[in-house]
């Protein structure tokens, strides 16, 4: 195994910036940042400066990086927003469509949902979440007045990782009824949403968002060929994907996401939009009209 790295002080990072080509200007600035966010984050935010030879390119200096992380945290918030309200809307829906089909308890029974269902394991995730949500009122309401929760309180409990498992585990026959509300068919929601649980997971725990590839593969309608690659697994598919998610509240989207996301690239120093892998017109790719 390989040694491990020694540690450093913020002097000696300061000072490994320096020998691998980083400008420092105003080391005070530099040394302040790296207490604040950590010198492990702030180096993955140099990767795509690093040459093979293992120095900085030309030009790259401690401020142009800071510039882009602060950038990368900004966007994290408008994105975690856009996630906020997706999850909400969703949870609505299956709970109601659920409720509607099997009754308030329907989800207890796994009679109520696909083959591939792993009902173990949904309800241990499920009682998991009631304890460490236990001292919250409405699940202390509901553990004292009635022992169980119906469906429309359950999925206030449910992570987004629950929400997208709970809905891939739904009959078909309600996978469309709720398909149908965000303008699409099941194979592509299941797809969204499964992909919004793994980007709320990286906006949860403040990871990188400028500048990498997504595991996850969101489907898109082929429409989205018309700004981009479809195979490009970039930031800008995730975006276009939220867009979608956003397909019955528009204005919203527009007002509450596309502004404030505008007005960010607008004003942000050192952005280089083919990392995250917008196109030259995606502010309108991502309004809708």
């Amino acid at each position: 195994m390989v040694e491990i790295k020694a540690f450093k002080t913020y002097q000696e990072q300061i000072d490994l910036l320096r020998y691998r080509g980083c400008v420092v200007d105003d080391e005070s600035f530099a040394i302040d940042y790296l207490r604040r966010k950590n010198y492990y984050r702030f180096s993955g935010y140099l990767l795509s400066f690093k040459q093979t030879d293992g120095r900085y390119v030309y030009g790259t200096s401690f401020e142009k990086i800071a510039a882009i992380y602060d950038f990368d945290q900004k966007l994290r918030n408008i994105i975690i927003k856009a996630l906020e309200d997706v999850e909400i809307h969703v949870k609505s829906i299956i709970a109601y469509r659920h409720g509607h089909s099997y009754g308030p308890l329907g989800y207890l029974e796994i009679i109520n949902f696909n083959e591939r269902h792993d009902h173990i394991r949904f309800i241990d995730k499920l009682n998991s979440s009631i304890e460490n949500n236990k001292n919250a009122l409405f699940v202390r309401h509901h553990r004292l007045k009635y022992g169980y929760f119906p469906i429309w309180v359950a999925s206030e409990l449910f992570t987004m990782g629950m929400i997208s498992l709970f809905y891939a585990d739904m009959r078909v026959v309600d996978k469309v009824t709720i398909a149908k509300e965000f303008n699409t068919s099941y194979p592509y929601l299941e797809t969204w949403l499964h992909s919004s649980a793994v980007l709320r997971n990286i906006c949860a725990h403040y990871d990188r968002l400028y500048n990498i590839q997504f595991h996850q593969n969101p489907k898109l309608p082929r429409s989205y060929t018309t700004y981009a690659d479809m195979n490009k697994r970039s930031l800008f598919k995730q975006m276009y994907m939220l867009k979608l998610l956003y397909s019955d509240y528009r204005k919203p989207w527009n007002d509450s996401i596309l502004l404030p996301l505008t007005a960010l690239i607008e004003t942000s120093d050192f952005i280089d939009l083919n990392t995250m892998g917008m196109p030259s017109n995606w502010e309108s790719a991502l309004r809708w009209e």
